[in-house]
């Protein structure tokens, strides 16, 4: 049975994220892991040549506990996205692909891989090329396949790592919870993370993170990713680690990389990262 195949019948058999009561920490609700895969890179393949298996923290996807990712997407100006930790890796790019429940490609891109070990944002795209049409149908789970690419002469031996995600619509009543919090980013990563839409929770937490890490922190933390918190985002100035006073701070730039900036869309967005990132 191929890997795709395997990633499939495992995300068909995971509960996807519900609704928990309000909460005033960005914290994840509780979602079940069963029949989920695990959240590293695949076992038994032979990328070992491109990265030490002994080597910790691993390529890591960050994801809640089911391993599937639940998103408003079209509901709002944050963009759906996908975040992974890269470790120190002899591969220099890898491969995104996220394809339906029938197996049909939706979307597939080469990413950049970054010069040192750090967290990565891969943005994808809203809509499909007439602007208007969504890339990802409301309800709909996709599945995706992360591969760092060992050789690219010989791809089986490619280090994988899976996934899911489904955009979901928002509610008018959190629409015009989230309006009412608009000069508030930590009040809107809250309420995102409270209906369960890991995106736009992390997206937001990461960017409040230089400023705020106990925020970044604390949501990884939920979910388990807490060995991730104090790696760098690359793209992102070094803040504080949790715990640290702003005298502490490491004024030290990470690297940057075209496929890792934060999102700069317009409208809400905007106004929810004004005057957060200097």
């Amino acid at each position: 049975m191929s890997i795709r195949s395997r990633l499939i019948q495992a995300l068909l058999a995971a509960l996807m994220v519900t609704a928990a009561s309000p909460s005033y920490a960005v914290q994840f609700p509780n979602t079940s892991d069963r029949g989920a895969p695990a959240r590293g890179p695949s076992l038994g393949t032979r990328g070992e040549i491109c990265l030490d298996p002994t080597n910790r923290p691993s390529l890591t996807s960050l994801l809640p506990h089911n391993a599937i990712a639940p998103a408003f997407g079209a509901n709002a100006d944050i963009p759906m996205s996908l975040w992974f930790y890269i470790p120190e890796t002899g591969a220099a790019d890898a491969e995104l692909t996220v394809f339906n429940e029938l197996g049909d490609t939706t979307f597939q891109t080469t990413i950049e891989l970054p010069s040192t070990p750090g967290t990565i944002q891969v943005k994808l795209p809203q809509y499909q090329a007439d602007g208007v049409t969504p890339t990802f149908e409301s309800g709909n789970l996709y599945y995706w396949d992360f591969a760092l690419i060992c050789d690219p002469n010989d791809r089986s031996d490619d280090v994988l790592l899976g996934g899911g995600i489904q955009r979901i619509d928002a509610s008018s009543d959190f629409l015009t919870q989230l309006d009412a919090v608009a000069d508030d980013p930590l009040a809107q990563a809250e309420l995102y993370a409270t209906a369960g839409a890991w995106q736009e929770t992390i997206t937001l937490a990461a960017s409040l993170r230089s400023q705020n890490p106990d925020a970044w922190a604390e949501l990884l933390t939920s979910v388990d990713l807490d060995f991730l918190a104090n790696q760098p985002i690359i793209g992102q100035p070094v803040g504080q680690t949790p715990g640290q006073t702003a005298e502490q701070t490491d004024p030290t730039e990470s690297p940057t990389g075209s496929p890792t900036s934060m999102p700069n869309g317009s409208g809400d967005l905007q106004r929810l990262l004004a005057g957060i990132n200097p």
